[in-house]
């Protein structure tokens, strides 16, 4: 029986080497995409408030609906941003598996050493494809003349039925898969802002119910009840005007990265979900 020759200790030493270089390599490179990206995602989004004004500030029509222009620009923003959507999935997938591997004690070392250092990659990736995401989606409403207030108003009454899947998808384990706590604080002041311009017009006595029905939702979004709007869908004349995209719309969801699709700079210098 022939014996197996020992790998030689220099070669163990040249692939802890390499693993530790391709680590140094991927946070260096990293670093300097993030900050260079963030630079310019500030700039991009700065126009967009400058012309727009903050998300909050958005006022909806009175009685919820939504021109088939304004649908139709949101529908050009989402198919622009579906590559950016399957980047980001796979980035959350590869760190997904990387979490997996301290509970999996079946998987052999050579693979939990490969999906170990993809999964690393992906997480010290994450923060510049973050940044990629929000500066293309930026970009992407400066082209449809759309303000940010407008794109969270139409993106959370359209995907309320979907947002209320997130708990179940693959995904569900991931912080990014949900709603934020500022996109909640700012829908509901944009129903505030809805709900007062229905007060001073004349559609208060043409929908009587619905300045009730906004403030449910409103307080269900503040007790935390409804973890994302309208979960069984829109109402009244936003459903009515959704109703004929909103299979459209629903292929265009993507699962995972809520919290990154509807991501802001603060006030300040930073960004913040």
């Amino acid at each position: 029986m022939v014996k197996s020759k020992p790998k030689k200790k220099g070669s163990r030493l040249k692939g802890g080497l390499l693993i530790t270089l391709t680590i140094v390599f991927v946070v260096t490179s990293g670093i300097y995409f993030l900050t260079t990206g963030v630079r310019d995602a500030k700039r991009v989004e700065q126009k967009l408030i400058d012309r727009f004004g903050w998300a909050e500030q958005y006022t909806p029509s009175p009685d919820g609906s939504i021109s088939p222009q304004r649908i139709e620009a949101f529908i050009r923003i989402r198919e622009a941003l579906q590559a950016d959507c399957d980047d980001y999935q796979a980035v959350l997938t590869s760190i997904a598996q990387l979490q997996q591997i301290e509970t999996d004690k079946d998987s052999s070392t050579s693979d939990a050493a490969s999906t170990g250092l993809q999964g690393l990659k992906s997480a010290f990736s994450a923060g510049p494809r973050m940044v990629k995401f929000s500066t293309n989606r930026n970009q992407a409403l400066l082209n449809e003349e759309m303000g940010i207030g407008e794109y969270l108003y139409i993106y959370l009454t359209s995907y309320g039925e979907q947002l209320a899947k997130e708990p179940d998808s693959v995904f569900s384990k991931m912080e990014e898969a949900y709603v934020s706590e500022r996109a909640r604080k700012e829908f509901m002041q944009i129903l505030s802002n809805q709900q007062l311009a229905l007060q001073t017009n004349e559609f208060q006595s043409t929908y009587p119910g619905l300045d009730g029905e906004l403030q449910m939702e409103i307080d269900a979004l503040k007790d935390g009840s409804h973890s994302a709007p309208w979960p069984n869908g829109p109402i009244g004349k936003a459903r009515e005007s959704l109703a004929p995209y909103q299979s459209k719309i629903d292929g265009l969801f993507c699962s995972g990265i809520v919290k990154i699709e509807l991501l802001q700079k603060n006030r300040g210098f930073n960004f913040e979900g």
